[in-house]
């Protein structure tokens, strides 16, 4: 068993260093995914260097919830010790990015939903080696988060008579649910 407190303090220094570069480019997701262009181009560094004083409150709260995460799991001898670690420092840049565009667009993008599905289907790979029947509660948990929120969307259109949720928010549920799994 591994001591999760005892992690030097430079390895939070490190991985502050690495949430300023994540939300930075949270910032810059928030701003690209929304028009629909290419993420990664070559404007991505001509824009950059121009508009880092956009992007301080993304950094700040990458580097606070980095530093945070780091704090909870500690860090493990074994990669499958690590990967709760890993899951959600590569999760919460995107769940970031998606409240933000969420919030200022009212739109989730689907490029971002589906890149939340990718990363709960290789989650679901990697423990499933270990436990199978955890792989079938991560599937069955998708399917039933996709299912209620679907659910509440079609009845709501109905009793309101207007759409009372988008789609974007069902399939944001189902992949969301999808990692997010009861233990």
């Amino acid at each position: 068993m591994y001591d999760k407190n005892n992690v030097h303090i430079l390895v939070y220094v490190a991985f502050g260093f690495l949430a300023l570069v994540v939300g930075k480019l949270v910032a810059w997701l928030n701003v690209r995914l929304p028009e629909e262009k290419k993420v990664f181009s070559k404007e991505f560094f001509a824009e950059n260097k121009k508009g880092i004083e956009k992007a301080y409150i993304n950094m700040i709260v990458m580097v606070l919830l980095y530093i945070a995460l780091l704090h909870k799991f500690g860090l493990g001898d074994t990669f499958m010790q690590n990967l709760d670690l890993i899951k959600f420092m590569i999760l919460m840049p995107m769940l970031l990015s998606s409240f933000m565009i969420d919030l200022k667009h009212r739109i989730l993008p689907n490029r971002l939903n589906l890149t939340i599905f990718e990363v709960g289907l290789i989650l679901t790979f990697i423990y499933g080696i270990n436990n199978i029947n955890l792989a079938k509660d991560m599937l069955l948990g998708m399917l039933t988060g996709a299912g209620i929120f679907g659910a509440i969307t079609l009845l709501g259109g109905l009793i309101a008579g207007k759409e009372a949720m988008g789609l974007g928010d069902v399939k944001f549920m189902g992949a969301i649910r999808f990692v997010f799994w009861c233990k």
